[in-house]
């Protein structure tokens, strides 16, 4: 019976005993288990959701209220119409309305002043009479006058100036439409009015030869602009009875001789001198005055108008495909 007992005795010793050392073991192991793991990390991936936009609406259009107040600036106006004729006291009666008669005409043309005093009246039907009085008539300024892009070149330019007007009248001008070239000139003879006094000009064509309307630059008078739009409506292009004409670089040449500040050329660009050298070209442009150079009936990317633009571009100018 002892050992019996002592061996039931040990038998729960050593099961209370294995027992702690488990429940020991386990917290153990708890405890220093994840310390060892330093290289792991424990995270949460929460979703956040994105705010809701509201939608904006565009404000309604204000309504147009009506006007519920009677005060105004204006004064209350009553207009009483009638065609009943006028009574003794002056006052128009509408109780028996009559017939509408033919009115006179009405002329309301510029110029034209109506007097309210004239309607007059007449026993039947109502006749309305007129009086002109003092008719307004219209004003006209200098500076009303409308100006071509040659105009404002020149006048963009400071202190008293020198034009030449150069005009080509070679053989290859003989195709032109004559309308085109009365354009031309007449562009020309236009610039001429709103020259200053202080200003001078001088006109050169070129065909065979190149000829000077006058040897001096001519002053700005009534006599000088009327003397040279005169010479501008004698031009006209010419065949030339010699192989080759004179070209707008040898106009240019001449015209360097003398002193001047603008150069108004009107050429088709076509070179007789031989074949063209781009560089003399633009050293005679360089050595020249302004160049304003004016084209009609050609494409911009025709030879004629490319030579035009050099010309322009390199003094400073401008050039005018006038088309």
């Amino acid at each position: 019976m002892k050992s019996g007992t002592k061996i039931s005795r040990a038998l729960i010793v050593s099961i209370l005993f294995h027992a702690i050392v488990g429940v020991i073991g386990f917290f153990f192991w708890i405890d220093s288990g994840p310390a060892k793991q330093q290289d792991s990390i424990s995270a949460v991936l929460i979703k956040v959701d994105k705010p809701k936009l509201k939608r904006k609406t565009a404000p309604k259009r204000a309504r147009v209220r009506k006007r519920t107040s009677d005060q105004t600036n204006q004064p209350r106006l009553k207009v009483l119409t009638s065609n009943a004729p006028v009574t003794a006291r002056g006052v128009v009666s509408a109780t028996a309305p009559t017939e509408f008669g033919a009115t006179g005409s009405l002329d309301l043309s510029d110029g034209m002043n109506m007097d309210t005093n004239s309607v007059e009246f007449n026993q039947g039907s109502p006749q309305i009479g007129r009086v002109i009085e003092n008719p307004i008539g219209r004003i006209y300024s200098e500076d009303a006058r409308a100006k071509s892009r040659l105009v404002k070149f020149i006048e963009r330019q400071e202190g008293p100036q020198q034009v030449a007007y150069c005009v080509d009248l070679s053989s290859s001008m003989l195709g032109l439409t004559p309308r085109k070239l009365k354009k031309i000139l007449s562009i020309m003879q236009d610039s001429l009015t709103f020259l200053e006094p202080h200003d001078r000009f001088n006109i050169i064509t070129f065909d065979s030869e190149i000829n000077f309307f006058r040897d001096e630059f001519i002053p700005v008078t009534d006599d000088g602009v009327s003397e040279g739009t005169a010479h501008f409506e004698l031009l006209s292009p010419k065949k030339s009875d010699t192989y080759a004409d004179k070209d707008m670089i040898e106009a240019i040449q001449e015209i360097q001789k003398i002193p001047h500040t603008i150069v108004v050329l009107f050429s088709d660009g076509i070179l007789t001198s031989g074949v063209p050298d781009p560089k003399m070209i633009r050293q005679t442009a360089t050595a020249s005055a302004r160049i304003f150079s004016m084209g009609i009936e050609m494409p911009e990317d025709f030879p004629g108008a490319v030579m035009l633009a050099v010309l322009a571009s390199n003094s400073d100018g401008e050039f005018w495909l006038v088309d």
